[in-house]
Formats: structure tokens, C-alpha cells, sequence
């Protein structure tokens, strides 16, 4: 496998894994390395049977991508770039005509819960509702209390007098 055949494969095997710009710097440094080792007298065949398969390399650069904590808020994923707007699908096909996502163009944001602090805020939430609920209902309830405890007399009264002079026709 000579330099281009690797770096081809290499691209094949990142493009719809990882964000474009991670793509082009890694080519960049294979195809450097590949010439620097060349310069020194390999063959460009000994130097990218040395590296080993583009495949297992794409592997190793999709992980440490997925494990690089770059996204400090915790809310953007991959996938939601520009790259994916334009229409590039896993085989880094871009398709003819208007992009679909450009036209509805939703932002759908994804909560990292991995985080300490997002699950204390979430946890809080859910107490915060919850005791909202409660006191919602338990102020009904007392509102009902208290208006029955002062007009029980008048409805004893209305009742009474009900059944004495009978149901009007």
C-alpha cells in the first residue's frame, strides 16, 4: 500500500465519525510523516506497513475524539455542524439540490448527564416540581377546608328550610 492509498483509506474510514477539521489535521500529519520518513531513506511501503492499517488508525482517532471533553457545556454533539447541514451522509456524499435541515433547521440540544453538577441540577428540579405539586394541592385542599368549616352552618340552614317547604315546581 503506497502513501496515497493509505491516506484515501484513512479518509473513508473518519469521514461521518469525526468533525471534518480532525480529519484534515490527521491527513496532514500521515502524509508529513510518510514523507519525512521517505526523506530519510524507507520506502513510502515500509513506512505505512509500519503504521499498520488506515482502519486501525480511524479507530484509534475516532476514540480519542469521542474522549476529548471539548465541548465544555455539555450540550453539543457531533453531527450537528455545518458538515452535516450540507448534506455529507456517512460516506461523505454530498447531496444535490436544497438541504432538508436547512429548510426546518430544528436545534435540538442533548444534556450530558455524565456531569456531577448537571445531575445535582436536574435532582433539584425534580424536588423543586415535586414540592410544587404538593403545595398546589395542599393549598387546595386547606382552601376547601376552610371555606366548608365556615359554610356548613349556612348550607344546614338551606337544607332545613328545603325540607320544610318541599322542592319547588
Amino acid at each position: 500500500m503506497n502513501r496515497l492509498e493509505f491516506l484515501q483509506g484513512l479518509k473513508a474510514e473518519l469521514e461521518g465519525r469525526v468533525p471534518h477539521s480532525i480529519i484534515q489535521e490527521n491527513l496532514r500529519y500521515y502524509d508529513s510523516y510518510i514523507s519525512d520518513e521517505a526523506a530519510k531513506g524507507q520506502s513510502e511501503e515500509d513506512v505505512v506497513e509500519s503504521l499498520g492499517g488506515p482502519r486501525i488508525i480511524a479507530r484509534t482517532i475516532v476514540d480519542a475524539a469521542l474522549d476529548t471533553e471539548d465541548r465544555p457545556d455539555g450540550f453539543e454533539t457531533f453531527g450537528s455542524g455545518p458538515a452535516f447541514d450540507e448534506g455529507q451522509g456517512s460516506h461523505g456524499q454530498r447531496e444535490s439540490g436544497p438541504s432538508h435541515s436547512k429548510q426546518t433547521d430544528p436545534h435540538v440540544h442533548y444534556v450530558d448527564f455524565s456531569k456531577w453538577y448537571v445531575r445535582l441540577i436536574a435532582g433539584l428540579v425534580v424536588l423543586l416540581v415535586i414540592f410544587l405539586i404538593m403545595t398546589v394541592f395542599f393549598g387546595i385542599m386547606g382552601l376547601a377546608g376552610w371555606i366548608l368549616s365556615y359554610i356548613w352552618p349556612i348550607l344546614l340552614v338551606m337544607m332545613v328550610v328545603w325540607m320544610f317547604r318541599g322542592p319547588r315546581r
